[in-house]
């Protein structure tokens, strides 16, 4: 059991418990009504809450008559695991997360598309969206953090900013790895030359000191 406040309501407030969803004023103090299958995770406007038991199934329910209105998920039998779902920060996806397959699922809310089906390194411990609602960001229990793009096939204008969809990027990418190569080659060749010829009437040999050793291992991990 737990507290969530509403966001289109400030004095409203519903109490979760496993099988329903109360609502309460404030305000009034008075109880309003109860939502079935409701697990507390809602759009920003009120009207519309997710159903998603431990034994599988997703749904989307209206929050006004607890009805359900679109299918994510099937109920199937899956076996009772660790259940995570909520929407993005701008109500446009569903995300879900089952313990069992160690998979994150993504749904489009408009016509209960699935986008995107990534399996996490590791068992997730917490789960953000960005107030854009364009990246996931997630955290697994092996202490790995990642940062995931909500790649939506109809949205051409996000798209189109993603690297792996920059024509030249690639070649971007060879002329700065081409660049950083020659400065190296120019630092390696002056330093050399400095070795081999001398100021001083003392001798080098073949020796080099570790300063210099520490700045040539710079120039080739930056080339």
């Amino acid at each position: 059991m737990f507290i969530v406040a509403m966001p289109h309501r400030a004095n409203l407030v519903a109490v979760i418990n496993p099988d329903k969803g109360m609502l309460f004023d404030l305000r009034t103090k008075k109880y309003l009504k109860s939502v079935p299958k409701w697990g507390g995770f809602c759009t920003k406007d009120g009207k519309y809450g997710l159903y998603a038991p431990t034994r599988g199934g997703l749904e989307l329910i209206e929050l006004k008559k607890g009805s359900s209105v679109k299918t994510f998920i099937p109920k199937v039998a899956e076996g009772v695991f660790t259940v995570i779902c909520m929407f993005n920060k701008t109500d446009e996806y569903v995300l879900y997360y089952h313990s069992g397959r160690k998979t994150l699922r993504v749904f489009r809310l408009t016509d209960a598309k699935m986008l995107a089906n990534y399996r996490v390194p590791a068992e997730l411990s917490a789960i953000e969206t960005t107030e854009d609602g364009r990246a996931v960001v997630i955290a697994t229990v092996d202490g790995c953090l990642s940062v995931l793009a909500l790649a939506d096939p109809i949205k051409d204008s996000f798209l189109s900013t993603l690297p792996s969809r920059d024509e030249t990027w690639k070649k971007k990418m060879d002329k700065q790895r081409t660049a950083k190569l020659f400065k190296a080659a120019a630092a390696i060749t002056k330093f050399c030359v400095s070795v081999s010829e001398p100021n001083s009437k003392e001798e080098i040999g073949n020796s080099i000191s570790s300063s210099q050793q520490l700045q040539l291992s710079k120039i080739l991990l930056k080339g």
